[in-house]
């Protein structure tokens, strides 16, 4: 704090008693205060002090004439007044510019102190002459709204007792303005038991005062502010028809009115006052006058229209900018919900509903807002008799698609045969892939026989190519399914096409891809969709959900998991995305052999398997929940759809190219089981799916390995080439599954050993490992237990038992008991409950904070 005696020019005059009483003072809480007594004791003995109005300038004012008059001095509050003392005069902004040049010539002469007040006004030149003389003879003190602190720091001074409430309360409507909040604070102080309402209410009647005192001009601009427009000088001019240095004055005073923050923005608690003080009329006149001043000088934006739309302004000229900004919206992906916000406010603008319903559906569909896509799609479907085949074609594709995303595809294909072949037109092609996908064959041949392609379009020639591609799929014709494929996913990625579908071509071929292990060609078209960046919204994260998938069949579980751990959250997924993330996070910790993990996932998972139906796109999720629900003996609560899937599999006569995984997934569930003759049929269907597609053919040999294996009959050799065949079609954690369980159970110790060589090498190629920290000597594991005796103890802490020990670590059942017994002679215990608790306290159930490599849970489970 500055000093607070000092000999001015006419003499000393002291602010030590107003700094020591300023907490009970009126000056309490004023932002400025400190600032503006420091500066009244300063030898300079000019201040200036700006604000807006109602921020506190006359308190400040009348301050500094109570501390001259204090200290004997004979104060002037006019320009007019005779005398040498001090002369503290509020609202200079107020004088006319001779008086103005007057008061400048005064603070130049330097003979007396001078305390001014102002209201901004940059484009007047006489007061900024004057402000630029104050400002070089003394301090500028420039106040500000108050803060929630600096309000409850007011009511303190005074005495009242402000709850939480009340400050909420006062600090909301008065936005911060001292003279509101002096206004509610003298309720306060009219009746201390009032609440919150009452507070409310005074200093919504200060408000209302406030604008009774403003003129029509600056209640104009004040409304266009409220209304989102700012203070836009030539938006003004046009619509006050004033000349742009008025129009500059005028803006200067609404700023100062204290309705009008720094950013050119209306507090929102002031807002719904203005428009009531303008009246609807004048409001509506106003903004007829803004929009045509923007529609005749090309200058209406988007902004501009939304707001004149959410103002309640219908014109049809408004209407049309705004469908036409839709149909430009719906070609990007930086803003996915820009599209339906504008179609939202055209219909507010006055445009048809009907009309526009399927455009709005469409949008908020991109926007991934499926409610409101399918609602207006219902709308549109009950009036089939008043629209096209087109429209209805439309409608449903819109509908289907909301289904298909929700997992209901059933629905999705029970939309598109009520349509029928003879309406479906020019999306016979939609309508074919959907019905693929639920698996009827029969409908989906009479959609594209009966349907015409439409006009030839990026977007009718790439769904025409998507179809194909699936269809040639399922006829287990790979190289013509991928060939179709491809060129499909180059037309439908064009900016060109806006239409969605149940689901893009990037996401059936990636899914192709992994059900017949081309992990590599999935990575590849899955990272270039995405670098690329033209999907977004829920169609950009089904391509991340699926690039997690490709990274944890490759046993990369790390990225898998950092992935999914990435996706957005901002609201829940839609079905189909929810059922792939659930079934990545059983697989996850199924993989990483954490129970805990698994338990928690597969419950989490039950909302959404309950309500999905299988489908052809759905079945690597349902077969990693399908072991899930195996491992924790659960398996009834999901029966349900591995029977669909089976029969949609059999309608369409097992389509090796699709139907493998889930089989491979059968023999497993088998394996998990120890049923071998649950394992058959799988593995017969492998068999026969092997005479189409090299990666059935792998499956099939590690089917009959693991089948001779569960009994007893598997020779070392053969479990060896299976294990790499596994490796060489993309599996290898498979296949370092196979070799551990397997050398776990052939008789012989050199084989065994083999095995479990050849199982640590399918690990490591697997799981590449990370950069190895120094190990830290204080850390447990490194001074009291081997490497080896640590890995057994973690795995011990997730209460798996030896043989289950051995066969992540790819160890004898014997050799971990003899682990086990070194562990406990180490620690000293006594017994294994006394064993698990020093485990636990020693910290070996926990990632070690210097070792950075896999932990002994990263191997794949034996047995899930």
């Amino acid at each position: 704090m500055a000093t607070t005696r000092s000999d001015g020019p006419t003499g000393p005059f002291d602010t030590a008693p107003f700094h020591a009483t300023t907490g009970g003072s009126a000056l309490a809480g004023i932002p400025g205060a400190p600032d503006f007594l420091d500066g009244l004791a300063a030898p300079a003995g000019c201040i200036l002090v700006r604000g807006d109005s109602g921020s506190g300038k006359s308190l400040l004012l009348g301050a500094a004439r109570n501390l001259f008059a204090a200290q004997g001095h004979d104060v002037s509050v006019t320009l007019d007044a005779p005398g040498t003392g001090p002369l503290v005069l509020d609202g200079a902004h107020t004088l006319d510019d001779d008086a103005l040049a007057v008061l400048r010539q005064l603070v130049q002469r330097g003979d007396r102190p001078v305390v001014v007040s102002t209201e901004a006004r940059p484009h007047r030149a006489a007061l900024s002459e004057l402000v630029a003389a104050l400002h070089s003879r003394g301090p500028v003190v420039d106040l500000r709204t108050l803060t929630a602190t600096e309000i409850a720091a007011r009511a303190h001074a005074r005495e009242l007792a402000l709850t939480p409430d009340r400050l909420h309360a006062l600090h909301e409507t008065s936005a911060g303005v001292l003279a509101a909040v002096d206004a509610g604070l003298d309720a306060l102080h009219a009746a201390p038991d009032t609440d919150a309402d009452t507070v409310r209410a005074a200093v919504t009647a200060h408000w209302h005062d406030a604008l009774r005192h403003l003129d029509s001009e600056i209640l104009a601009a004040l409304s266009l502010c409220a209304f989102g427009f700012g203070m836009d000088t030539g938006d003004l001019a046009a619509v006050l028809e004033l000349p742009l240095e008025s129009v500059r004055m005028l803006a200067d005073r609404a700023r100062a009115s204290a309705f009008v923050s720094r950013a050119d923005t209306t507090p929102p608690a002031l807002r719904p006052l203005i428009g009531a003080a303008t009246g609807v009329t004048r409001l509506r006149e106003l903004l007829m006058r803004l929009l045509t001043a923007r529609v005749e000088s090309s200058t209406l934006d988007d902004a501009t229209a939304l707001a004149l739309a959410d103002a309640g302004l219908e014109d049809p000229r408004l209407a049309r900018f705004l469908c036409n900004s839709a149909d430009s919206a719906a070609h990007g992906t930086d803003d996915p919900g820009r599209a339906s916000r504008l179609l939202t406010a055209a219909v507010r603008a006055g445009a048809d509903a009907d009309t526009l319903a399927l455009r709005r559906a469409e949008a908020s569909l991109r926007d991934g807002d499926l409610d409101t896509a399918e609602a207006l799609a219902d709308a549109v479907l009950v009036r089939t008799d008043t629209l096209t085949d087109a429209e209805l074609a439309s409608a449903v594709r819109i509908s289907a698609t909301v289904a298909a995303w929700r997992g209901a595809v059933v629905r999705s294909a029970d939309l598109y045969e009520w349509l029928g072949p003879d309406r479906v037109g020019g999306d016979a092609a939609v309508a074919a892939t959907v019905l693929l996908a639920a698996g009827r064959p029969e409908s989906a041949t009479a959609a594209l026989a009966a349907g015409h392609a439409g006009p030839p379009t990026s977007g009718t020639a790439g769904a025409a190519l998507l179809a194909d591609g699936v269809a040639r799929s399922v006829e287990g014709r790979g190289g013509a399914a991928m060939n179709a494929l491809s060129r499909a996913m180059s037309l439908l990625g064009s900016g060109a096409n806006t239409r969605i579908l149940p689901d893009s071509a990037t996401a059936v071929t990636a899914l192709l891809c992994l059900h017949s292990g081309e992990l590599t060609h999935a990575d590849s078209v899955l990272r270039r969709a995405l670098d690329a960046e033209r999907e977004s919204g829920d169609t950009r994260i089904r391509l991340l959900v699926l690039s997690a998938w490709t990274a944890m069949i490759g046993g990369d579980l790390a990225a898998a998991a950092a992935t999914v751990a990435a996706l957005p959250d901002e609201r829940p997924l839609p079905g189909r995305e929810a059922l792939c993330v659930h079934g990545l996070r059983v697989g996850l910790a199924r993989r990483n052999g954490d129970v805990g993990a698994l338990r928690n996932a597969w419950a989490a998972a039950q909302p959404v398997v309950a309500g999905y139906s299988a489908d052809l796109f759905s079945l690597l999720p349902l077969g990693e929940l399908w072991l899930a629900a195996v491992r924790l003996d659960d398996e009834l609560r999901i029966a349900h759809l591995v029977e669909q899937a089976q029969e949609l599999l059999a309608r369409l006569g097992e389509p090796p190219l699709w139907g493998s995984a889930l089989h491979w997934y059968g023999v497993q569930a088998a394996i998990l089981g120890e049923n071998p003759s649950r394992l058959l049929p799988h593995a017969r269907a492998l068999a026969a799916a092997a005479e189409v597609s090299s990666y059935s053919a792998g499956l099939a040999a590690a089917g009959r390995v693991w089948l001779r294996l569960l009994r007893e009959e598997a020779d070392a050799a053969e479990v060896e080439a299976a294990a790499h065949t596994l490796e060489r079609i993309g599996l290898p954690w498979d296949g370092a599954r196979l070799a551990g369980e397997a050398a776990l159970r052939v008789p012989d110790t050199k084989g065994a050993t083999a095995l479990l060589h050849v199982a640590r090498t399918l690990r490591d190629t697997a799981a590449p490992p990370s950069p190895a920290a120094d190990a830290d000597p204080a850390e447990p594991g490194s001074t009291v237990l081997t490497d080896r005796e640590s890995d057994v103890a973690a795995l011990l802490l997730l209460g798996l038992t030896h043989r289950e020990v051995g066969a992540r670590l790819y160890i004898a059942p014997k050799t971990v008991e003899h682990h086990v017994a070194r562990i406990r002679r180490r620690l000293g215990a006594q017994s294994r409950s006394e064993l698990m608790s020093m485990l636990r306290a020693l910290g070996y159930g926990e990632p070690s904070r210097g070792d950075s490599r896999r932990s002994p849970a990263a191997s794949p489970i034996v047995g899930g």
